[in-house]
């Protein structure tokens, strides 16, 4: 209870920035609807999407990649926010069209089914992230169906809605992957050494880190002694590249490379799991690698 309450309420929450996040992660993690606007035959709706796309560009580059320093890297973050946005506005406004066009029962349960999980996920949770998300899918689904009635219009988007599915299901098996492999490497490096092994980080970093006896950093409790070996993951959990104690020299570098799509990249500001990480549930573009600082304690 203490450790959501430390970040979203002392820091106190921007609810311009959650509602932009709330709408990046909703159209990031049901993107398969973009497919669907093939199918529209509004034309009005098509150019309204568009100029919703073009209005959310600056939002997105002044919030959330204005500071990254590679000119690719702007854009990538700047656009790709941008649609996604524009499709969690789409989805929203699929809820009120359906509901204003049936006046049912059935189009009050799924918006209220979509708005609820909306407000849960953006105002209500202390980080918003994909898995809730993820109850407001069937709703969308079925909203989507009754918009478009025609066999064709339900089945040909899931071929490349599968295909975007699979290459961020791929970049986020390799990214855990990476955890594993790391740990191993410094097993096999440091498993004879005569001082401890310590580390900092959690998720599956932490669970194969402690299979060989490493031990996790409490930086309230100093039981780090000279010669003992530190393990920095730069993109993990509450981890800090400035140790607690004196180092003997610059500490070493290993990088581990991922692929071109990323489900967490604080550099890319991409946090599938946590929008502590980032502002988008993927992104697809150059990713830098995975970062492990080693320093050796004085």
């Amino acid at each position: 209870m203490v450790y959501p309450w430390q970040g979203p309420v002392k820091a106190g929450k921007q609810l311009s920035g959650q509602f932009l996040t709330g709408l990046s992660f909703t159209g990031g993690c049901l993107f398969p609807a973009l497919f669907y606007a093939a199918f529209l035959k509004s034309r009005k709706v098509l150019i309204s999407g568009i100029a919703i796309f073009l209005a959310f560009l600056p939002s997105f580059y002044l919030w959330v990649a204005r500071e990254l320093t590679s000119r690719t890297d702007v854009i990538a973050v700047t656009v790709e926010g941008a649609l996604f946005a524009t499709i969690g506005i789409g989805i929203l406004a699929l809820a009120v069209a359906d509901l204003i066009h049936q006046k049912t029962a059935d189009s009050l349960l799924l918006s209220l089914w979509v708005f609820g999980t909306f407000f849960f996920a953006t105002m209500m949770n202390w980080s918003i992230t994909s898995r809730t998300i993820l109850p407001m899918a069937p709703a969308v689904v079925i909203l989507l169906i009754r918009q478009f009635k025609s066999s064709a219009a339900t089945w040909w988007p899931l071929l490349p809605a599968a295909l975007v599915s699979l290459l961020v299901t791929a970049a986020d098996y390799k990214l855990a992957d990476t955890a594993r492999f790391a740990s191993k490497s410094f097993q096999n490096r440091f498993r004879d050494e005569l001082g401890a092994v310590w580390f900092e980080g959690h998720w599956g970093f932490q669970y194969y880190m402690e299979h060989w006896k490493a031990k996790p950093l409490d930086r309230s409790e100093r039981r780090i002694i000279s010669g003992d070996v530190l393990i920095v993951p730069l993109s993990n959990s509450n981890v800090s590249p400035t140790p607690p104690v004196p180092t003997t020299s610059p500490p070493e570098q290993f990088n581990y490379p991922q692929s071109v799509v990323a489900t967490i990249s604080p550099g890319m500001r991409a946090g599938f799991y946590s929008s502590k990480w980032g502002s988008l549930p993927w992104i697809f573009s150059r990713m830098p690698p995975e970062q492990y600082l080693i320093f050796r304690v004085r």
